[in-house]
Parts: structure tokens; C-alpha cells; sequence
């Protein structure tokens, strides 16, 4: 599809989505559905919130990045998307930041249960939205420092960041990854994201989850990030194959 590859980790430079103002063809086509779907999420789940995400069009692979469309959308829409998983050319884009301590552990979160996915253990990550529009263009890096920010209080502009971007795909899900290595330990670095988990209005991290073996991450972790845990700590996936981009 689109040659990208399918159910494995695999590298990229970059990520180009350019915005189109319009609405996304499946979503004007889908929009009685989508509207129903969500009436049902309300009585079910009051607290979402139904704000503006990027939903995809025409993604492939050009070489080394990622190229495609972008389209404003209701979160509605994009929750009757992971429902019916859509063989219309929809597609789900995303950044997250695998966060590295100093000691070799990777800072995974608990999602709280009053979001959309509760229980569920990955890294920091979330939906393109309107603050990640730049230019015309979604601006995935910057969406991947914005979420660990939001949902870890850590600023990933002073931790050694890799050069590649690593990328899953499963159907129409694609997963954006960049790892980060910070110089505190696990334990350090847990103690901080609690803090700020404590302190956030938003509430909607339940905890951390300090991961140190593939094992680690326990049964409620997708099958894109479980795909991420396995690459990092795969032996094979040596450090060898780490390009420090630097600092910032």
C-alpha cells in the first residue's frame, strides 16, 4: 500500500504533509455515520472532547520520507475511523517521543480512564491537531515535542535526539517515532513525570511505566509500540545504529 511497509519498524528521513483547506472526501461521504457514532460516545464517554485533529490522504513513500495530505477533522471523525477502519484512502498519522534515561530505560505512560484509550501503555503521543500547522504544513517534529511536554512536563530540545525517524504501519495507522536520551535515570526521570502528572488539570496520565526489557511494558500496550519496545531492545537493533542528530 502505497509502498510503505507493513508490521515492522522500519526508517525514514522526514515527513511532508501538505494541508488542504477542504473537507476530507471520506469524511463528507461518512458524516451521518460519524455524527451517530458520536452521540453514542457521549452517552457512553461525556468527557471526550471533540476538537480539531489532521486526518491523511495519499500517503506513500518517496525514498526515505513520508509524503502526503492532510485534512482538517472533528475528533469524531476520527473515532469512527479506529472503528470501522476504513478501506477508503483514510489515513492516521502520528508523532511519538520514546523516551531514553541515562541507566537504559525506556519512560512509557499509563493512560488515565477518562480518555479515549484507557489503560493503554506507549509513549508519549496524540493526534496532529490545529497547533501543529505550520506553514501550510503539519509539523510532525513539532508535535512530538509538544506531546511529551503535555503529558510528561519534559522538554525534549535539550536530550540528545536520534538522526532517523522510525515508522510502523499497520493498515492505514501509521506510527512516527523519534528517540530521545536524556542525561537523568529512570528513577530520576520517573519521579519528575509523576510530579507533573500529579500537577496536571488535564489528568489524563494515570502513571509511568519504566520499561528495561521487551517484556516490560505488560499486556494493555498497542501492537505499533510493543512493535517499538521489541526493535529498541532487540540486540540486533544495536546502538551502532544510532545517529545522534545533537542537541535542540
Amino acid at each position: 500500500m502505497a509502498g510503505i511497509p507493513e508490521s515492522r519498524i522500519f526508517e525514514i528521513d522526514a515527513v511532508h504533509l501538505a494541508v488542504d483547506p477542504a473537507e476530507h472526501p471520506w469524511q463528507r461521504t461518512e458524516q451521518a455515520a460519524i455524527e451517530a457514532h458520536w452521540a453514542r460516545e457521549q452517552v457512553e464517554r461525556p468527557w471526550l472532547f471533540n476538537g480539531t485533529v489532521m486526518i491523511h490522504r495519499g500517503l506513500r513513500l518517496e525514498g526515505r520520507e513520508i509524503r502526503g495530505v492532510s485534512h482538517r477533522a472533528p475528533y469524531a471523525a476520527l473515532l469512527h475511523w479506529v472503528k470501522t477502519q476504513p478501506e477508503a484512502d483514510a489515513w492516521h498519522l502520528f508523532g511519538s517521543a520514546v523516551i531514553l534515561s541515562a541507566d537504559g530505560a525506556m519512560m512509557l505512560i499509563r493512560m488515565a480512564a477518562k480518555t479515549a484509550n484507557p489503560g493503554k501503555v506507549y509513549a508519549p503521543a496524540g493526534s496532529l491537531d490545529e497547533s501543529d500547522i505550520k506553514g501550510g504544513m503539519v509539523d510532525v517534529e513539532g508535535s512530538i515535542h509538544r506531546e511529551a511536554r503535555e503529558e510528561t512536563g519534559l522538554d525534549l530540545s535539550q536530550a540528545v535526539a536520534e538522526r532517523r525517524l522510525l515508522c510502523w504501519r499497520q493498515g492505514r495507522r501509521v506510527a512516527v517515532f523519534r528517540r530521545f536520551r536524556l542525561d537523568e535515570t529512570a528513577d530520576v526521570l520517573a519521579a519528575r513525570m509523576r510530579e507533573h502528572i500529579r500537577t496536571d488539570p488535564e489528568q489524563e496520565i494515570e502513571d509511568v511505566v519504566v520499561v528495561r526489557a521487551a517484556q516490560d511494558a505488560g499486556p494493555t500496550t498497542p501492537t505499533y509500540m510493543q512493535a517499538m519496545i521489541d526493535f529498541h531492545f532487540n540486540p540486533q537493533a544495536s546502538d551502532s545504529s544510532w545517529q545522534a542528530a545533537g542537541k535542540g
